[in-house]
């Protein structure tokens, strides 16, 4: 009788087991090869979003170009004077001559042995100029010159109190501050009567009060201060010697510079992250942006916004009306040059016109309306009245947007495109005053260009967007072929079990009815 023996063997079982497990897996391989270039679009347009995000980061420093440092203060000789300078300051050199500076009065009372000796209970009456007179009731026990000194400072009386020693004595030596204006007087009773300021035996002056006198470019200036304010628009002189001194106040344009290097690098980061994804190389092939749309406009627009004559507003009336006036340019490689030295040139001779290139400008119809800051208003054309202006408070409507101020500066405070446009407009003029055209400069054009970009549901970030929702169909569909995959490999490997089984079985059978056909064909021969 034939024996049952197994169809295959377990390695081979195994083997169809997994070439049937791949058969199912095939679909769930094919949208995974389908999703990996996806997934490098992704990565590409994650770095071109980041390089985006760095410009806008950058463009901060363009936001209000005429409020950065514009003016560097050197003094000579060196220690004469200390000067500061806002951008309001003019250009050019002043003269400080026959400097007298402000002082204090000073008091110094007779000698005493110690500190703490008593000197008697009494009081002090200090007046500082024309002020309230200040009494201190000094009692016994208090009165040696250590505490008499304390009483003086814990009253804020406007008057500095101290101990010295002179080597021999010890004098207690009362200073003012300084100008003419701050000279006091002491009047003291009881056993305090000899620090009074007047009489043989009180208080004896080692220097009077005075005020700061100079000659500025040959100007008479007398202050009660050492520091002076408002001799010169913007300007802050601190006297610190007697004598000659020359302040000079320069244009300084470096803050301009390094804002603009910064947009500069930001802006070729960019561009160097889109040519390195949407170019064609021998070797590598197509890069995983070649042929976005949406990468081509970005980079199309950025080189646009630098190489298009009316890219940026500018002011009709200088010589500086383009990018490229100023030393922008473009590269035969796709990224943005700029000549630092042509820039600092063209920024020297002319910043108002430099910063109007890179910044939002302001040109007004009416010659009595000055543009101080444009940067925050939006392109277009706005008409200006002024409805009160009485050289303190000025009020007006700027594009039908309530504008007020002080001192002939008015801004515009309430909503709508106008909105941060400051003017100065002399004082007591009122009425119409014309049209403010607001032009854009490279912060806007960049600025709108980045902004669309990373907007959601829009330009890169839209992108995006969509191929994440598409991966992420990609990959529902994959989990369910390959659950569905794992679950066919399953029934196959349990249909295998079954008839390894079942093969099993009968040849457990077979065995049997061979063992026993044999032993019976075996009896009956013997019989």
């Amino acid at each position: 009788m034939a024996t049952v023996t197994s169809v295959l063997s377990s390695d081979q079982i195994t083997a169809l087991i997994q070439q049937a497990s791949a058969n199912f897996q095939a679909p769930a391989t094919a949208l995974q090869a389908q999703e990996k270039p996806i997934q490098t679009q992704i990565s590409a347009l994650g770095d071109v979003q980041g390089a985006l995000s760095g410009l806008q980061s950058a463009l901060s420093g363009l936001v209000d170009v005429q409020t950065l440092a514009q003016r560097t203060v050197t003094t000579s000789p060196d220690g004469a004077v200390n000067a500061t300078a806002t951008n309001d300051a003019a250009p050019g050199n002043y003269v400080l001559s026959n400097i007298q500076l402000a002082q204090s009065e000073t008091l110094v009372s007779t000698g005493f042995a110690s500190t703490s000796g008593s000197l008697g209970a009494g009081s002090l009456t200090i007046q500082v100029g024309s002020g309230s007179p200040v009494t201190l009731n000094i009692a016994s026990g208090q009165d040696d010159l250590a505490d008499i000194a304390t009483a003086i400072n814990q009253a804020n009386t406007g008057v500095k109190a101290s101990v010295v020693f002179d080597g021999s004595n010890y004098r207690l030596e009362l200073a003012g501050a300084v100008g003419a204006a701050n000279s006091f007087t002491v009047s003291g009773t009881g056993g305090l009567s000899g620090l009074s300021s007047s009489g043989a035996s009180g208080l004896t002056q080692i220097q009077a009060a005075g005020d700061a006198q100079f000659s500025l470019n040959g100007i008479a200036i007398t202050s009660g201060s050492n520091t002076i304010s408002g001799a010169v628009t913007g300007l802050t002189f601190t006297l610190a010697a007697s004598g000659t001194a020359t302040v000079t106040v320069s244009q300084d344009v470096s803050a301009l510079d390094t804002a603009a290097d910064g947009v500069v690098t930001a802006l070729n980061q960019v561009l160097s992250t889109i040519n390195k994804y949407a170019s064609f190389d021998p070797t590598s092939g197509a890069g995983p942006l070649l042929g976005d749309i949406n990468v081509q406009l970005v980079r199309t627009q950025l080189l646009n916004a630098i190489s298009s004559p009316t890219a940026a507003g500018g002011l009709s009336n200088s010589n500086y009306g383009s990018l490229a006036s100023i030393g922008f340019s473009i590269t035969s490689g796709g990224t943005i040059a700029l000549d630092d030295t042509a820039f600092k040139a063209a920024a020297q001779a002319d910043y108002g016109a430099v910063a109007s290139l890179l910044a939002n400008a302001g040109t007004p119809t009416d010659s009595r309306v000055a543009i101080e800051d444009a940067a925050l208003a939006k392109t277009g054309r706005y008409s200006v009245a002024v409805t009160e202006n009485n050289g303190g408070t000025i009020i007006g409507i700027v594009n039908g947007q309530a504008a007020s101020g002080t001192n002939g500066d008015l801004t515009v405070n309430g909503p709508g495109d106008a909105q941060g446009l400051k003017l100065h407009i002399g004082a007591g003029i009122t009425g119409g005053l014309g049209t403010i055209a607001v032009t854009p400069g490279l912060f806007s054009t960049l600025s709108n260009v980045v902004s669309t970009a990373l907007t959601s549901g829009s330009g890169v970030t839209g992108e995006i967007t969509n191929l994440n929702s598409t991966v992420s169909s990609l990959n529902q569909q994959i989990a369910v072929i390959q659950q569905q995959a794992q679950q066919q490999t399953l029934a196959l490997t349990q249909q295998f079990s079954v008839a390894q089984a079942t093969l099993s079985q009968l040849s457990t059978v077979s065995n049997f009815l061979t063992t026993y056909f044999d032993q019976t064909s075996s009896n009956g021969s013997g019989g």
